[in-house]
């Protein structure tokens, strides 16, 4: 039996990967987003088992992602853990995997551990707090009995040190492949100087992707813009964008090959679901979208950029007329405070 484990790129995605690797050490690891998931998937061989992590089903390619699902399935296992929303008009039970954890509000490292503790080590449920901790979600009962179990300065040492290389080494997948091979084996991110060393470099990089957002930030309104990032992290390109202007929106964007990455994150507090927000706009002007409710990101055809951003605006701008959010299963508007 061949296992492939397909997961995202970030912290998260790493450990992850990372404790599923624990629970079949002889794993591939590939790399995938949720536009290149249903290629990859066309890639997997049937009869083989396929672990997907921290990988949200794009709306426009669900049914052909299902379909795929479906085939492996009937020859092989598919296990998909993640913790975003579903698309809209899914539930659980439309998602053809043989196992399926997905939970809002946790990090896909945490429901990992979860699902494969008993087959692992239990020292393991570090690389999990530190997934999850480097995904903004430590706002669970896993993640505050672990912080009591280990020193919380001790954890948080490990898991900036993780994020801080990551932001480094950018799609250098080789590396991130070794990485998740150290931390499936219980290696901290602090054994290894290659990481140290790497996140040093990151975090030099991120005080200058602080400089760039302070001369090239544009607020709009209520949003703050930060157009063709050259270097370094989109996400905290945006989330600077935040703290630079006090917007409640802050926005950070990046061209290459014909698209345009797009990365949104949101102040606390404010009443906007990113998520919904991003899958709504690309489903009407193209590319792909969606994240969490705080933080999301969109892949947009160079040529439709402009009509995407026109669209967001009028989106946020005027609250009054944007569809209805879907919460916990209750619908509720979707309002800015402007």
């Amino acid at each position: 039996m061949t296992v492939k484990i397909l997961t995202h790129g970030d912290a998260d995605g790493i450990c992850a990967a990372a404790i599923a690797k624990a629970r079949f050490p002889k794993a591939e690891i590939w790399f995938t987003r949720p536009v290149s998931l249903l290629d990859d998937l066309r890639e997997v061989q049937l009869g083989d088992t396929v672990v997907i992590t921290d990988i949200a089903i794009d709306e426009s390619r669900k049914e052909q992602i299902f379909e795929r699902m479906r085939e492996l399935a009937r020859r092989g296992e598919v296990i998909f853990i993640d913790h975003h929303h579903l698309p809209p008009n899914t539930i659980k039970k439309d998602v053809p995997a043989t196992k399926l954890v997905n939970e809002i509000g946790v990090s896909a490292s945490e429901l990992a551990f979860k699902l494969f503790q008993r087959g692992i080590g239990q020292n393991l449920d570090r690389i999990a707090l530190i997934g999850s901790i480097v995904d903004y979600l430590e706002d669970s009962d896993f993640v505050r009995a672990g912080l009591n179990k280990y020193d919380h300065r001790t954890i948080y040492f490990e898991a900036c040190i993780l994020s801080q290389a990551l932001s480094f080494v950018g799609s250098n997948y080789g590396f991130k492949r070794d990485v998740v091979v150290d931390l499936s084996k219980g290696r901290l991110p602090s054994g290894s100087p290659e990481l140290v060393d790497r996140a040093i470099k990151g975090t030099e990089r991120e005080y200058r992707v602080w400089d760039y957002v302070s001369e090239h930030v544009e607020p709009e309104g209520n949003i703050a813009f930060v157009y063709d990032l050259p270097s370094g992290s989109p996400g905290k390109a945006a989330l600077y964008a935040l703290g630079i202007t006090g917007a409640d929106v802050g926005m950070c964007t990046r061209e290459s090959n014909g698209k345009v990455d797009v990365s949104v994150r949101r102040r606390v507090g404010a009443k906007l679901d990113l998520n919904v927000l991003l899958r709504h706009i690309t489903a009407r002007v193209g590319g792909s979208g969606g994240g969490h409710e705080g933080a999301a990101g969109a892949t947009i055809p160079a040529e439709s950029f402009k009509e995407f951003i026109r669209v967001f605006k009028h989106e946020v701008f005027h609250p009054e007329k944007y569809p209805v959010a879907v919460r916990h299963g209750k619908a509720r508007s979707l309002k800015l405070k402007l």
